[in-house]
């Protein structure tokens, strides 16, 4: 029995583009660079954009290293920027401000603005971002006044912090050629709340969630800008009713399926298709019609909290982002990209309850100490996708097979997908992804009737669909002049040379890589990689994945165009960067970033690095540490291999008992080692890491290896020695007796081991190209 989904586009609605609300917003910087608006989408100096934000904390990290984490992030394909400014963090004393070190906004902006790096600022008052009370500091709570309201005794405390913020950011807006586009003000407002840490008496006490509507952020928005605050736009979270002003507001949403709210939370109806730009996932207090569908809290992972700890895999950030992206969203916000760790504050700790004191590590693609996930490998090779191609999709309309979007979670017989498409042309999106469900690998076909005529995937017979994978496959695509039908493989992203236009797709795991091409596109095909099988209007090429030469047209026009068909691993190794004098296309088994032109390459645990170019670069290469191999021809891609000096650090560990280990760490790195790492592997409840006597970072245990990276503590290991220890898991029963005093006995058995303590080291080095 053939699995055969069929949808009709010829009668599909085509997007209706106006200004929307925010058509009059927007501005340009003096170098004449843009960002504008239309009810569907973003734009960037006048053409379709699809951005990617990526969210970091500049507080929750070491000032010394956030020039390096926001060149990860750039070349993680995070294209604007979002942080929070907590108000208690820097007014934990009233009238005392602090501004220094790792709280030095102006600092961070300065660095966005160096690396042109567009920044929305969350400035509060109210935050949340699960810190002590929001956000508020302790000393609010003595005053005669009524919170996140217009009582004029709060507002001027705002009007105070305000004027503290615009110090630091005087100058700094998009339109004085500073990096700040947007600034949100307070958070999910008549919506959500946090936990009143300041209570201090018992768990569960919460402070108002506000109750004037969009009152309360008119009058914040008054102040904001009378302090100077003079954004492009103003933004503010959407979902859950929150209060969502009618005019200069961008309403931003959220979607988390894995919660530390919600112990036992049900299968997330996040991973199915709908149409948000005409049906959000929940009521919302504006017409979705008159704005691009923008999320600002995607979830990028989820903090562990002490009552829900769950684990978030890859598969799952992943699958969120292509059912985001296929239901309309054309703005991707994740929260957070980017983990870090508390600052302990002056008084106590600043974390809010159930949560630890140290680390928000958030299980983000870009963790605690900066450790590199998985999943900022699959935001990347979509965010390449949404880079190079992200224009024609933006117009695009969302159509929904019929049943879609009322699937049962638990579903798993039935194919997901839908289609975003524009005049017959357009995207085919599936999934097969759920969570708390495994989904089995899935045999599909399907046909489309459009306005350009038909289309089948596969051209003929089915196709499979690995369990927990999903792609993006497109559909009459005008490439540079190749009238691509359909293909099985994935677009990924494309780069020009003198000679030609270079399209890279890359073929999913199990799912068989195709072209269908329309003859009358072309004068000539060719390839040594792959087969060709002419079905009479049509050619059906069948390409080999990996690096070689793919295939080769030659347009009616006379331009050469190359498909290149990567792998999936591969794919998920690409970056598209600006490199010495050209955009190249660099695919790596090491994580890269650019700086100073020089291509800075990281390795944890690998001393053998590859790194492969196309084009090849124009000057020789060298590189500032270890053996560079000469330049390997591998299909189009110039392929070096590099050689670093193997490196062991010198640890001691000393167990005093079964639940406490101190480990005597040696500073003495070479010069090529830029981190060392601890991966622990542990039975217990929660631990803790002590240097000096200070709380480093803590951890609730949630079946994952716990990651320390050293880097920020490496003169520190000098003179100290790291202390590790573990609460106990307990397995048992706890008796209550009242005497004199409430007395606890617990009966069973106490869980505290250490199976593993491993120091890794992180390589670092860079290749630089000379002219000979």
């Amino acid at each position: 029995m053939t699995n055969t989904s069929k949808l009709s586009l010829i009668d599909a609605p085509q997007a209706e583009i106006t200004p929307g609300k925010l058509g009059h917003k927007g501005g340009s910087n003096p170098k004449g660079e843009s960002f504008g608006f239309t009810n569907f989408y973003m734009t960037r100096n006048g053409k379709p954009f699809i951005p990617v934000v990526g969210e970091f904390h500049f507080s929750r990290f070491s000032y010394l290293q956030w020039e390096e984490e926001l060149l990860k992030m750039k070349a993680g394909g995070v294209h604007i920027v979002a942080t929070y400014v907590f108000w208690n963090y820097h007014e934990e004393e009233e009238g005392v401000f602090d501004w220094s070190g790792s709280r030095n906004l102006r600092h961070f902006v300065d660095l966005c603005a160096k690396l042109d790096y567009p920044l929305i600022l969350r400035i509060g008052p109210f935050c949340h971002g699960e810190v002590r009370n929001g956000g508020i500091p302790d000393w609010v709570f003595a005053k005669p006044l009524e919170l996140r309201s217009n009582d004029p005794a709060y507002l001027q405390l705002a009007r105070k912090l305000y004027r503290e913020i615009s110090k630091q950011i005087k100058g700094t807006m998009y339109q004085e050629g500073g990096p700040v586009i947007a600034v949100q003000l307070e958070n999910e407002y008549m919506h959500s709340n946090a936990p009143n840490e300041a209570w201090g008496y018992t768990h569960g006490k919460f402070m108002t969630s506000g109750t004037e509507g969009t009152a309360h952020l008119a009058e914040l928005r008054r102040i904001a800008e009378e302090a100077g605050i003079h954004p492009l736009f103003f933004t503010v979270t959407a979902w859950g009713g929150a209060a969502v002003p009618k005019e200069d507001f961008l309403p931003m949403l959220a979607g988390y399926a894995y919660t530390s709210w919600l112990p036992d939370q049900p299968a997330s109806r996040e991973f199915l298709y709908r149409d948000l730009h005409a049906v959000p996932m929940e009521p919302v207090d504006f017409d979705t019609r008159q704005y691009p569908v923008a999320y600002c809290e995607m979830a990028g992972g989820m903090q562990v909290s002490y009552k829900a700890r769950p684990f978030v895999p890859a598969e799952s950030i992943e699958a969120m982002t292509l059912v985001k992206l296929a239901s309309g969203s054309n703005m991707l916000g994740y929260y957070m990209y980017h983990g870090g760790s508390n600052p302990i504050g002056k008084k106590t700790y600043m974390n809010e309850q159930f949560l630890p004191k140290i680390t928000y590590d958030y299980q983000s693609p870009l963790g605690e100490f900066g450790r590199i996930r998985d999943s900022y490998d699959r935001i990347r090779s979509l965010s390449l996708f949404m880079e190079t191609f992200g224009d024609c999709l933006a117009p695009m309309v969302t159509v929904l097979p019929e049943g879609q979007p009322d699937l049962d979670v638990l579903d798993t017989e039935t194919l997901r997908w839908c289609v975003r498409q524009a005049e017959g042309r357009g995207f085919v999106f599936l999934n097969n992804f759920q969570d708390c469900v495994t989904m089995p690998d899935r045999t599909f076909r399907i046909e489309l009737e459009t306005s350009r005529g038909p289309v089948a995937l596969p051209y003929e017979g089915e196709a499979v669909l690995a369990s927990g994978t999903g792609a993006v496959l497109p559909f009459h695509l005008d490439l540079h002049g190749v009238s691509l039908i359909s293909a099985t493989a994935q677009l990924l992203t494309e780069v020009t040379t003198d000679e030609e236009q270079v399209v890279f797709f890359y073929a999913h795991t199990g799912l068989s890589p195709e072209y269908v091409v329309d003859k009358s596109s072309i004068t000539n095909l060719a390839t040594d990689d792959g087969t060709i099988k002419d079905h009479g209007q049509v050619y059906v090429v069948t390409p080999d994945a990996g690096k070689n030469g793919g295939v080769i047209f030659q347009t009616i026009e006379g331009k050469q165009v190359r498909f290149v068909t990567l792998t999936r691993e591969q794919a998920l190794q690409t970056y598209r960067l600006e490199l010495w004098g050209q955009q190249t296309i660099v695919v790596s088994n090491c994580p890269l970033t650019v700086h100073n032109d020089q291509l800075v390459c990281t390795s944890k645990g690998k001393h053998s690095l590859d790194v492969s170019f196309f084009p090849a670069p124009l000057y020789e290469v060298h590189a500032t540490a270890g053996q560079l191999g000469t330049a390997q021809m591998e299909g189009i891609f110039s392929k070096y291999a590099l050689q670093l000096p193997e490196y062991k650090p010198e640890m001691t560990i000393a167990k005093p008992a079964e639940k406490t280990a101190v480990l005597e760490i040696s500073p003495e790195w070479p010069a090529h080692v830029d981190d060392v790492w601890l991966e622990i592997d542990y039975d217990g409840d929660v631990a803790e890491a002590f240097l000096g006597g200070t709380l480093l970072t803590d951890n609730i245990h949630f079946g994952q290896t716990w990651h320390i990276g050293l880097k920020s503590s490496y003169n520190q290991l000098e003179k100290d020695k790291l202390h590790l220890s573990i609460t106990p898991l307990r397995k048992g029963t706890v008796h209550t007796y009242i005497n004199q005093a409430q007395i606890e006995v617990f009966e069973g058995v106490e869980i505290a081991v250490f199976h593993r303590i491993e120091a890794v080291p992180q390589y670092r080095t860079s290749l630089i190209a000379l002219k000979k």
